[in-house]
């Protein structure tokens, strides 16, 4: 019961976000966008690029799996956050077909094409990419390395919400992404801890 009463919660503020407030706070950055807005968008979307992540636990996979195979584990389920949730996303966007505030703002264009299985950019925009791997990141890193927890959400929020400051996806994209990655990242860490596995030393 507790998963379909989050599923209608999430579903109702992916809503209410659609229908209230992504056209007019895209309209309001449009029209209040500063240089420093811009830059920082773009330094996070270099940084929430997922094949960076990818690339990192990969190496660190490789690197650690002859004699620390917990750590490596902990890098396996940051790749497998990062990767499914981003495969996912990927497939709803090209189904979907949602224009991104850009269309909005140069052609008033709104309206989603569903199905058209859309590849292009300006119609990928449902659900963000890069919000669904910043909060990947930070569920999965915090659950391996708790320590840093507060870095780790902070790195991740920001990547969310710097989609916002480049007025490239609407409030309710980045909401979806958001909750798309965290619901990957607490599936595989559900999965682990109902099914641990002992790795031997070597």
């Amino acid at each position: 019961m507790h998963t379909v009463l989050r599923i209608v919660i999430a579903a109702a503020a992916i809503t209410a976000c659609a229908l209230w407030v992504d056209i007019p706070l895209a309209r309001w950055i449009f029209n209040n966008q500063t240089l420093g807005m811009k830059v920082a968008g773009e330094w996070l979307e270099e940084l929430g690029k997922s094949h960076w992540v990818l690339g990192f636990c990969a190496i660190m996979i490789a690197l650690s799996w002859r004699s620390m195979r917990a750590r490596a584990w902990h890098y396996m389920q940051l790749f497998g956050s990062v990767a499914i949730s981003g495969i996912v996303a990927n497939i709803i966007k090209v189904v979907v077909c949602r224009p991104r505030p850009p269309l909005l703002l140069s052609s008033n264009i709104t309206a989603w094409d569903i199905f058209a299985f859309r590849t292009d950019f300006l119609w990928n925009s449902f659900p963000s990419g890069h919000a669904t791997t910043g909060i990947a990141i930070a569920i999965s890193a915090s659950a391996a390395w708790p320590r840093y927890r507060v870095a780790f959400w902070i790195v991740g929020i920001a990547i969310a919400v710097g989609r916002l400051l480049l007025d490239v996806h609407y409030l309710s994209d980045v909401v979806a992404g958001c909750l798309l990655g965290g619901a990957v990242a607490t599936a595989l860490q559900s999965v682990s801890a109902g099914n641990p596995i002992e790795w031997p030393s070597k």
